[in-house]
């Protein structure tokens, strides 16, 4: 049996274990639904709380959590091959810049979610307008960290792969949000990251 990868790409989430996987070398089916909708149900029988990615192991054992799923990825093809460090300063380095991204995200997702999801007559532009800020702060953050080429310098990191899938998401979930970030590291790095045969695979359909 061979794993299967339950999410769409559009996901961020998602993306960033299917560009692992593909990176990896490792041999996966991929399953492209949402967790909204009429695939909700799909989702909800593996993950109770209905979230993407899903990673189904040969055995049958589900992981959720895409943090869950990369540590058990790196784990799997071993310390020489990992994206992310196995300890060390090296380790808390990477794992601080997915933290920041993690976070970043989140927030742009939230400012989708009050327009999408909330009637007009109930947002709070206030609210939606602070987590917008911290979407700013966290990216321009990262920009910052930069080393170039990529973001710890010459070597691909995972760091490179959940910045570069979290960026493109908020271009296409709210561009006019990415419009008011200043990134041009993280701009170059996800062109860069877009030539590589990983990130070709994985493009995200709206």
């Amino acid at each position: 049996m061979t794993m299967q990868l339950i999410g769409r790409y559009f996901s961020p989430y998602a993306r960033r274990v299917g560009v692992t996987l593909q990176i990896y070398g490792l041999p996966y089916e991929h399953t492209s639904i949402s967790a909204f909708g009429d695939d909700k149900a799909i989702v909800t029988e593996t993950n109770p709380i209905g979230r993407i990615p899903i990673l189904i192991l040969d055995d049958g054992e589900a992981l959720i959590d895409s943090a869950a799923i990369l540590d058990y990825l790196d784990k799997l093809v071993g310390p020489e091959k990992a994206l992310t460090p196995p300890a060390g300063v090296a380790r808390r380095r990477i794992l601080t810049l997915l933290g920041i991204a993690t976070g970043a995200v989140e927030k742009a997702v939230q400012t989708v979610y009050e327009v999408r999801f909330r009637p007009e007559e109930k947002r709070h532009a206030p609210w939606v307008e602070m987590c917008a800020q911290q979407a700013i702060d966290g990216f321009e953050y990262l920009d910052r960290q930069a080393v170039m080429p990529w973001m710890r310098g010459d070597k691909l990191t995972q760091a490179d792969v959940t910045v570069v899938s979290f960026w493109e998401f908020l271009k296409l979930a709210n561009a006019d949000l990415a419009r008011r970030i200043e990134c041009p590291n993280i701009v170059a790095i996800a062109a860069r990251a877009g030539e590589l045969p990983a990130f070709q695979a994985t493009i995200p359909q709206v």
